[in-house]
């Protein structure tokens, strides 16, 4: 045993005199040993102000060590009464690392007694925020481990540390999302996602796993009862919080238990959810009472049967399988006779498993013969025919229905196969004898009421099948078979047309391309083909071939497009559901589509077909360009709800193929350089023409716009000739879908823009039908904003003939036009300067200079919330340093005078490039640090990286020139004033 001197009070003072900085305080507590020095040390105070969670400035947290603590800590063994009494004495505070190591010498101490006088400690160290992020888990599970911690002294702390280690907060959007609830949405899917209610625990997912698992379980084991009662409490409390008020209302027992927790013993995957962690040890606790305390079983069930939630009911039924006795069959046999959904719902897998476990266990004196009688005729009553035709619809056969039926009856008698008796017992083998495999708990749903699971579709033969049929006998089966159901043997399985599609199409591209006898059966007996749908996979097929640079059998597939092409889109939209798989009611549009998809696979640049083709291709083109489209010619959108033409014409044949028209002429020049493109203008002639059978449709005209640089790349002469054509200012919507498109896909062009002048005049009078309803201000493809982007470009290459003011200025028209939706004037003043950030070092001087004439003119305009975007300018290398410091100065003058920030409310303080100016320009860094730091708000400060901060002060500080002094001062002072005190060393 270590022999200690008490030290006098003149060692203790002049050994505190030397510590004086922190890391002297850090040296001095690590080394000392001496338990005599507390007592002393608790008279000068040194115990008494525990450092509290510190917030740095660039958004990180702290959580400071306290060197008399390890002090505390290193001498508990000596005088444990004298540690834990400072201990106990010891402000409140938020820092989870004091509060974890009080836990710690706790937990040393190993004593109920000490427990207990720290109850409030430890409640406060499970309440912390940051414990339950970072740290505290062990602790935690250390405290659990006790054996004495549900004893009289410990019981009701027990009890209520146990309940808000386990307890589930709500969700932190409830509101709203209770709001969007109520108020409701259209889309179903989006409403379920949305308002989605997401409770979670004080802990981290993995955190509150491990403690459940590795403490409160232990503890289960000790006291599973009393474990399993406050469990029952937390997750009955736990379950409202996952619903909305309105749903809680209602007084149903449904919690969608069987979403967040299938399985109430054993993970079902390998990421196991917060609630369903809490429900299987709720399970885990209840088995051990069934096993350890069964003077407690009876009280246990009584309080599971009182919970109103789906859940305990489940527990309930999966307790009687796992513990069948004369005490619970009582239990059993109630919810066996009173379940009335025999008929109507297959069992759900707890409800069946006990069904089983327990007619296995007590055979048939568990329920009478007569009362069997009454629940097999119930289950061979349904299910409901109605119902079932009502899920089906159109594919109801009764031989569906029957094989639907068989199933049902299997999975319904199927747990009581060891009491079935009679003609039942006959039935059910029967169908066992139909059936290819036994049924086990796995194929029973978590819940019956929900007939759930992924739905999958399966041909009703095979690609290898398929393969080994001969042409003539693989086109016959096609052709008749029809008979689309459900695997019986899987509900969820769906077999139909679509997928014997998917198969053939594998088959045709891998067997029958390469074969030429084969291939050319089915380009001569085409006609047979009775079902569009494998029409359409033969092209897809078709176009793999294609993709992969299979060229060989060309010649037969353009013909062969173009024969699916003489086959009209129809007038009505029936048919197109799933006509392209009847032979009745023929629809070909989905096989058109492919055609097109097809021709724009042969067209691009990494495929890049023979120019032998050109011929057949500009035939398709013509067909496809200038047929009838049901959706665009009767304006029926793709999109509800929506208003977006250029999507609506990417997903429509005929709009889409003209954007394949333009590609084909590319392809023409890739071939050859002078190739005449007479095809395309002459095709789109004939869209243009008052004669035309199908008029242009809004989709149409936006693809056309988006490319009309193309199109003028490809024949300037005709494209300006046709101007009006593509951009027609008296139809006002097909205009402002074609310019807007144009804004969109093409960069500023002076040989364009002097066909277009017209038209941006004609756009800067109609800004509102140019933007329409789909453009929400600030985003990213606005037509507006994009529109006085190409003005301020046009300006910035040619000055003069593009003027910066005046009569001819279309830039300072369009920002009068703007003039009251001013965060316009800002999107663009940021443009400019991203432009700039990104430009060359080395810009053009003339280009240069309109760049500062454009600051100037909106400079001395002096909106304040234009130029917070200067702060993208002072990035760009481009422009001189010194005048781009000069400019911020001033600007920041403006906002200091109108008391408005220099920078947006998403960004932090701009200052970096300050810093990388500090050098070469020290004297203006400062000042507009200076004036920065001035206008800037408290909560602004908090982004500022200390040490660039630092670097700029301290420059200014020990600078020779009194002004920048001053100004360094007046820096150092703002941040101050804003509570930056880690700026007071500098």
């Amino acid at each position: 045993m270590t022999s200690w001197k008490k030290p006098t009070d003149e060692m203790i003072d002049k050994a505190l005199a030397s510590v004086k900085k922190e890391t002297d305080r850090q040296y001095f507590f690590s080394r000392l040993k001496n338990p005599l020095w507390i007592q002393p040390l608790k008279d000068r105070g040194y115990f008494q102000l525990p450092p509290g969670v510190k917030h740095l400035p660039d958004g990180s947290i702290q959580f400071p060590f306290w060197p008399e603590f390890s002090y505390l800590v290193r001498v508990f063994d000596s005088e444990p009464e004298k540690v834990l009494g400072i201990l106990e004495q010891l402000p409140d505070t938020d820092n989870p690392r004091i509060l974890k190591e009080i836990i710690d010498v706790v937990l040393k101490a190993d004593s109920p007694e000490v427990i207990h006088r720290f109850t409030s400690k430890i409640m406060a160290f499970v309440d912390n925020a940051w414990v339950n992020n970072f740290m505290g888990r062990d602790n935690i599970i250390g405290l659990f481990k006790k054996p004495y911690l549900f004893e009289k002294l410990l019981e009701g702390f027990a009890s209520s540390l146990l309940s808000k280690v386990v307890e589930f907060r709500p969700d932190p959007q409830s509101e709203d999302k209770q709001t969007w609830r109520r108020e409701g949405l259209k889309d179903l899917m989006t409403l379920h996602f949305r308002s989605s209610l997401k409770p979670a625990p004080r802990f981290g997912h993995w955190k509150y796993q491990e403690i459940l698992n590795n403490g409160v379980r232990p503890l289960a084991e000790k006291e599973p009862y009393r474990v399993a009662f406050i469990l029952i409490e937390n997750v009955a409390n736990m379950i409202p919080l996952t619903m909305h008020q309105e749903d809680i209302d209602k007084g149903k027992e449904e919690d969608i238990s069987e979403a967040w927790c299938q399985r109430l013993d054993a993970a079902d995957h390998d990421y196991e959810d917060s609630m369903a962690t809490l429900v299987r040890t709720l399970t885990f606790a209840c088995g051990k009472v069934y096993e350890k305390s069964s003077e407690s079983v009876s009280d246990l069930d009584m309080v599971l049967r009182n919970q109103r939630w789906k859940v305990f009911k489940r527990l309930r039924q999966h307790l009687y399988a796992l513990y069948p006795n004369e005490q619970t069959k009582p239990w059993i046999r109630e919810l066996i006779l009173k379940h009335g959904d025999y008929a109507q719902w297959e069992h759900h897998y707890e409800f069946q498993r006990m069904i089983r476990c327990t007619c296995e266990h007590f055979g048939e004196e568990l329920i009478t013969e007569e009362e069997r009688t009454q629940i097999f005729d119930s289950i061979r009553s349904g299910p409901s025919k109605t119902d079932f035709r009502e899920w089906v619809g159109e594919k109801f056969t009764e031989e569906l229905f029957r094989q639907r039926q068989r199933r049902f009856h299997r999975m319904q008698f199927n747990p009581f196969v060891s009491v079935l008796f009679g003609e039942n017992a006959t039935y059910f083998q029967e169908l066992e004898t139909e059936a290819e495999e036994q049924i086990s708990d796995e194929d029973y749903s978590p819940v019956g009421e929900i007939e759930g699971g992924v739905m999958s579709e399966r041909s009703p033969k095979s690609g290898e099948a398929l393969a080994k049929l001969t042409d003539e006998e693989l086109l016959t089966y096609m052709n008749e078979w029809q008979e689309e159901h459900h695997d019986k043997d899987n509900w969820l399985v769906d077999i139909n047309i679509e997928s014997l599609a998917k198969e053939f199409q594998s088959v045709f591209r891998d067997s029958i391309i390469p074969d030429t006898d084969r291939l050319r059966f089915w380009m001569e007996n085409r006609e047979g083909i009775e079902r569009p749908i494998y029409v359409c996979a033969m092209v897809g097929a078709i176009q793999e071939r294609v993709k992969a640079k299979d060229f060989d059998k060309l010649n037969e597939w353009l013909p062969f497009c173009e024969w699916v092409l003489l086959h009209p889109d129809q007038e009505h939209e029936e048919g197109y559901r799933r006509g392209d798989g009847s032979r009745e009611n023929l629809c070909w549009r989905s096989s058109r589509r492919a055609v097109g998809d097809f021709v724009e696979t042969c067209l691009k640049s990494d495929v890049d077909v023979p120019i032998t083709a050109r011929d057949p291709l500009a035939k398709l083109l013509e067909m496809l360009c200038t047929q009838f489209d049901w959706r665009l010619d009767r304006n029926n959108p793709i999109l509800l709800n929506q208003d977006d033409q250029l999507t609506e014409a990417i997903n429509n044949t005929r709009s889409r193929a003209l954007g394949s028209l333009v590609s084909f002429g590319f392809w023409l020049r890739r071939h050859d350089p002078k190739a005449d493109i007479s095809t395309i203008t002459t095709i789109l002639e004939k869209r243009f023409s008052s004669e035309t059978d199908y008029p242009l449709s809004l989709p149409e005209y936006a693809i056309l716009g988006s490319r009309y640089g193309n199109i003028f790349s490809l024949n300037e002469t005709w494209a300006t000739d046709h101007k009006a054509d593509f951009f027609p200012q008296n139809k006002l919507r097909a205009w402002s879908e074609a310019f807007k498109n144009f804004l969109r896909f093409h960069r500023p062009f002076k040989p364009t823009f002097e066909i277009l002048r017209d038209d941006f005049h004609f756009a800067l009078e109609r800004l509102q039908p140019l933007r329409g309803k789909e453009h929400p201000i600030n985003s990213v493809d606005d037509p507006v904003d994009t529109l006085g982007q190409h003005l301020f470009i046009y300006y910035l290459w040619e000055g003069e003939a593009y003027p910066l003011t005046g009569e001819k200025s279309l830039l300072e028209r369009y920002y009068r036009k703007t003039h009251d939706d001013r965060v316009r004037w800002t999107n663009l003043f940021g443009h400019v300067g991203r432009m700039l950030q990104n430009s060359e070092k080395h810009l053009d001087h003339a280009l240069k200079e309109r760049c500062m004439q454009f600051f100037d003119w909106r400079f001395g305009v002096g909106e304040p919330r234009e130029l917070q975007a200067f702060t993208y300018w002072l990035e760009a290398q481009c422009l001189d340093a010194g005048w781009r410091l000069d400019a911020y100065s001033k600007i920041l003058d403006i906002c200091i005078s109108k008391n408005v920030k220099p920078f947006r409310e998403h960004e932090a303080l701009r200052f970096k490039p300050l810093f990388r100016m500090l050098n070469n320009h020290t004297a203006k860094v400062v000042e507009c640090f200076a004036k920065l730091t001035g206008c800037a708000f408290e909560h602004d400060t908090y982004f500022l990286e200390a040490d660039e901060a630092k670097t700029i002060l301290k420059a200014g500080l020990e600078s020779n020139d009194e002004n920048i002094r001053e100004n360094a001062k007046r820096a150092r002072e703002n941040l101050l004033r804003h509570g930056r005190f880690d700026f007071l060393d500098v």
